[in-house]
């Protein structure tokens, strides 16, 4: 990658300009013109190297990564070198990652004034595509120049961690899948469903010989099908509150991905929705590769207010399947994104919801409506939470200090109901 080098005169070419001019000025009040005579040729020698010797704008820059994807809390090696354009010199050179890397230098040799190679160590702090920047300072035309370049270094995924849990919710409708749930639908399981007459066709293994014996008849064991369950987790990311320990973005990314991990490693199909921001959608499917298409995806999630719909029309038919459960990490402050979530379970999805707002306002010193304003807003998170809780939605708190297995594990307990109206 190639940068362009933006010249500009050394600080002390202009302070040589100005003195000379204003002691010009005052040779020539002074009616000492042989002395001006005498300058002139020195001031003009130099406007003209410096105009003649401009050296190409181009830096190149040459990156190694030790690994170009990692997940939160790996690091990584880095190494750069910047080769300067002939005839000029590299002065510093500064790594910018953003708030993704935390960066330590390891090292910097200068092997020629035109060579400069690096080399720093990356700690993974935050999810996110971190774009890895360098700001180059070099000198040129014999010091009459500087020049600083931005240089676009090299891009790094960092995954976000899932956290390991057991307790993911699942719907009472399951789809003709093969899973590890017990459905109501009869069929191949190891649950006990009931006895019924033999029919001609059933197989014989299916033959319940006792009963047959007591009864005089043949009769058969019916048993409860297993099956697979379809979860979808949504994100919402409509805005991101900073708080202790993490945002609720944070807090919901990490969590909408422990609930994928969890739901594909039970062998559901799982998928995710973001938002607000940069929406993504990925539709329900299984397996490891899946899990990592959606590690990709959340990559891309950002907070914004603009992409929120407030009804299930904005949702495609392929990525909230009917039966599926639906498991939404929110703030519960986007009235556009509760709409959206009353409307889904109006038309029929079981839902929980799992707020991640762990702060509240502070009141300001010295101003008494602010305490009136916090209690007024407490009581219209108490009738956002009444509100969903009538429609039949349970919410759980993900408070600090707490594991989303706890959070997770009392609605997890019994099946999501649908709703029929």
């Amino acid at each position: 990658m190639d940068g362009k080098i933006d010249w500009e005169p050394a600080g002390w070419v202009f302070a040589v300009v100005t003195l000379s001019v204003l002691g010009a000025l005052v040779v020539v009040a002074a009616g000492r013109f042989d002395l001006v005579v005498f300058g002139a040729p020195l001031l003009g020698a130099l406007a003209g190297a410096w105009w003649s010797s401009r050296p190409d704008r181009t830096v190149r820059v040459s990156a190694e990564v030790s690994a170009e994807r990692v997940f939160e809390g790996d690091s990584i090696t880095l190494r750069v070198a910047l080769t300067a354009p002939p005839g000029t010199e590299l002065l510093d050179a500064e790594l910018r990652t953003g708030a993704e890397l935390g960066a330590v230098p390891l090292g910097m040799r200068q092997l020629t004034p035109e060579v400069l190679h690096g080399e720093w160590e990356l700690h993974a702090l935050r999810w996110g595509r971190a774009v890895i920047r360098m700001r180059v300072t070099t000198r040129g035309a014999a010091g009459l120049l500087v020049g600083g370049a931005h240089c676009a270094v090299t891009e790094v995924a960092i995954f976000p961690n899932a956290d390991r849990i057991s307790a993911v919710p699942r719907p009472m409708d399951l789809p003709d899948l093969l899973g590890v749930h017990l459905g109501r639908r009869k069929g191949d399981g190891v649950e006990f469903a009931g006895l019924r007459e033999y029919q001609p066709g059933d197989p014989l293994r299916a033959v319940n010989w006792p009963v047959s014996a007591r009864r005089g008849r043949l009769h058969v064991t019916e048993r409860l099908a297993e099956q697979a369950a379809k979860v979808v987790t949504m994100i919402d990311a409509s805005g991101d509150v900073r708080q202790p320990g993490a945002s609720t973005l944070e807090l919901s990314v990490h969590g909408a991905l422990a609930v994928v991990q969890a739901a594909l490693r039970r062998g559901d199909r799982a998928g995710v929705v973001a938002l607000g921001g940069v929406v993504r959608w990925l539709a329900p499917d299984l397996g490891r590769r899946h899990f990592y298409r959606v590690v990709e995806a959340l990559l891309d999630v950002q907070p914004g207010s603009g992409a929120a719909p407030s009804n299930a029309d904005g949702f495609p038919r392929t990525v909230l399947p009917r039966g599926a459960a639906i498991v939404v990490f929110s703030p519960l402050l986007d009235e556009r994104v509760i709409s959206a979530v009353v409307d889904l379970r109006r038309r029929g999805f079981g839902l929980v919801v799992v707020d991640v707002l762990r702060a509240e306002p502070q009141p300001r010193p010295g101003a008494d409506y602010d305490p009136i304003a916090i209690r007024m807003w407490r009581l219209g998170r108490r009738g956002i939470r009444y509100r969903l809780a009538e429609l039949g939605i349970p919410v759980g708190t993900w408070s600090e200090g707490a594991e989303l297995d706890e959070v997770l594990r009392p609605m997890s307990l019994r099946p999501l109901m649908g709703s029929r109206r």
